[in-house]
C-alpha cells in the first residue's frame, strides 16, 4: 500500500511517520515544506520518500499527486495555530482551504472507473464552536459554529471535501481531532509551552515564574501517538460515514496540568496570569464524543494524559539540554 502524507514533518504527520515505520507492506511518501525535513522525522527517514511542495501550488500539488500515485491520502499540512488565524486570516484561508482543494482536485485527477485514493482530511473539534453544556459531549451531528479565522477555514475546508465526495463519488471522509499533545509538539501551545517551561526550571535555566493565561478552561486531550492510530484506523476502508470525532470523552482543566508537571518535575513554580494569554475567544469547555470512531474502527485512547504531560516534560528535558 503506498500512502502520501501531507505535512509529514509536523508534530502529528512525524508520529504518524514513526506508526507506518512500524507496518509492513506500507510504502510511505509525505511532502514538506521547507528544503528539509524537521528533526522531528529523524525516527522514521530511512523508511520515507519525501516530496517538497507549497500546498496552495495547485498544478505542483497535483503532479506530487501524479507521481506518488497513492493508495490512500492523508491531509495534515497546513495552519494549525489559532492565534496565527488571528494575525493571518487570508493566510490561514489559503494554506487550509486553496491547499485542501488543490490535494482534492490532485486526487480526483487519478480517479479512473468511478475509484481513486481515499482521501482523509484532518480538521479540527474547533468547528464546533461554543457548544451549550447540555449537548456535551459533542457528537458529530451538532451543528457548526466556528468562532475564530482557524476554525472557519477548517469548516470551509471540510465543505470542499464534501462537495468532491458527492460531486465526484471520491473516498473522503474527514477527522475532527480535539486537542491533542505529546512529544515534539510546539510550544505554542499550552501542554507543551508548560512542559518546555518546567523543564527549564528544572535545570536552573530560569527562575520558576510560570506565566499563565486562564487556567480553568476545560479541554479535551489525547496522546498524539493515539491520533494516530486513530487516522490510520480511518484509511483504507470506505466508511458509510463520512465525519469523525477523535478524542478521548474526558475534559481536563488546564490547571491539573500544572499540578501533573509539578508532580514529575519536583519543580512548583509561583504562577503569573499573562494578560496576554488571556483570550477573549477562548471556549470555557470543549469535549467530544468518539463514539462513531469507536464503533466503526474499534479506536479507543491507550495512553493517559498524565503519560502524555510527563513524556512530553522528559522530551523537552532532552531538548533544552541539547547545546
Amino acid at each position: 500500500m503506498r500512502v502520501l502524507v501531507t505535512g509529514i514533518d509536523g508534530f502529528v504527520g512525524s508520529h504518524l511517520a514513526d506508526f507506518l515505520s512500524g507496518l509492513p507492506d506500507v510504502e510511505i511518501h509525505g511532502t514538506i515544506f521547507d528544503r528539509r525535513p524537521a528533526p522531528n522525522l529523524d525516527p522514521a527517514l530511512p523508511r520515507l520518500v519525501l516530496h517538497r511542495v507549497d500546498i496552495t501550488r495547485r498544478e505542483a500539488v497535483c503532479e506530487v499527486v501524479k507521481n506518488v500515485s497513492p493508495d490512500s491520502i492523508v491531509h495534515l499540512a497546513g495552519q494549525a495555530f489559532v492565534p496565527s488565524s488571528i494575525e493571518d486570516p487570508a493566510g490561514t484561508f489559503q494554506a487550509n482551504v486553496l491547499g485542501t482543494v488543490n490535494l482534492l482536485e490532485g486526487a480526483r485527477r487519478l480517479m479512473q472507473g468511478g475509484r481513486g485514493p481515499s482521501f482523509l482530511f484532518v480538521s479540527s473539534g474547533e468547528v464546533y464552536g461554543r457548544v451549550e453544556a447540555s449537548r456535551l459531549p459533542v457528537a458529530e451531528e451538532c451543528s457548526l459554529a466556528p468562532a475564530n479565522p482557524y476554525s472557519f477555514s477548517k469548516a470551509a475546508a471540510e465543505q470542499a471535501a464534501l462537495a468532491y465526495r458527492s460531486a465526484y463519488g471520491m473516498d473522503v471522509t474527514i477527522a475532527r481531532p480535539f486537542n491533542h499533545a505529546g512529544p515534539r509538539q510546539s510550544p505554542r501551545f499550552v501542554v507543551s509551552d508548560f512542559a518546555r517551561r518546567f523543564a527549564l526550571f528544572a535545570r536552573g535555566e530560569e527562575a520558576p515564574v510560570l506565566q499563565v493565561g486562564n487556567l480553568d478552561v476545560r479541554r479535551d486531550f489525547t496522546d498524539v501517538r493515539d491520533v494516530a492510530r486513530a487516522y490510520w484506523s480511518l484509511v483504507g476502508a470506505r466508511h458509510t460515514e463520512a465525519l469523525f470525532n477523535v478524542c478521548s470523552g474526558v475534559p481536563l482543566v488546564i490547571r491539573d496540568v500544572v499540578r501533573i508537571l509539578e508532580q514529575v518535575s519536583g519543580v512548583t513554580p509561583a504562577l503569573k496570569q499573562d494578560p496576554e494569554r488571556m483570550r477573549a475567544y477562548e471556549l470555557p469547555i470543549l469535549v467530544g464524543s468518539a463514539a462513531r470512531l469507536n464503533a466503526e474502527t474499534g479506536w479507543t485512547p491507550t495512553i493517559d494524559i498524565a503519560t502524555t504531560i510527563a513524556d512530553t516534560y522528559r522530551w523537552w528535558l532532552s531538548q533544552v539540554a541539547t547545546p
